[in-house]
């Protein structure tokens, strides 16, 4: 008899809490400005799940890198990132539903700049609950990404792209 191999970057719960995590930490700037936009949340997704390129994106910008633990060094997604997560529009939109149907998320619409995501009360208290060491590393990559809110979209495109041909993917 064979068991189910269960792949735990495909888990919808655990995609879920790293999406609440982002839109927490990364929605809006310090003076509450609204950053989260769906192009910015498929870039923060990618390299949240990929900590090897996030530190190749601030060695780029000049910041200081996140530690690395031994899994996220020495695994083979370090070597050979998973891109779908960075053109799967329809996965993250069917977590971005869920989360609004649950009231985690709220979604503002700007004319000219598309949809912005920011986490509702009920969405700030479940976040509280995620206080795995797990979480506790999204939680630390996502505050090392807030340097990039600052920056535009086409620079962060820019510098994933960069990183792309780097890496020759």
């Amino acid at each position: 008899m064979k068991l189910p191999f269960i792949n735990p970057e495909n888990d919808l719960n655990l995609n879920l809490a790293i999406l609440i995590i982002i839109v927490r930490t990364l929605s809006h700037t310090k003076r509450q400005t609204l950053k989260l936009n769906n192009e910015r949340l498929h870039i923060y997704y990618f390299l949240v799940k990929n900590p090897v390129k996030l530190n190749k994106v601030m060695e780029i910008l000049g910041k200081a890198k996140v530690l690395l633990s031994e899994r996220n060094s020495y695994s083979i997604a370090s070597i050979s990132a998973n891109l779908d997560p960075l053109f799967d529009r329809e996965g993250l939109k069917s977590l971005l539903t869920i989360l609004t149907a649950q009231s985690l998320v709220k979604v503002e619409y700007k004319k000219n700049d598309g949809f912005f995501y920011q986490l509702t009360a009920k969405g700030y208290e479940l976040s509280d609950l995620f206080t795995e060491n797990y979480f506790k590393e999204v939680a630390l990559n996502c505050n090392k990404l807030k340097q990039t809110l600052s920056l535009s979209q086409s620079s962060l495109n820019n510098i994933l792209g960069q990183i792309m041909r780097m890496d020759a993917f």
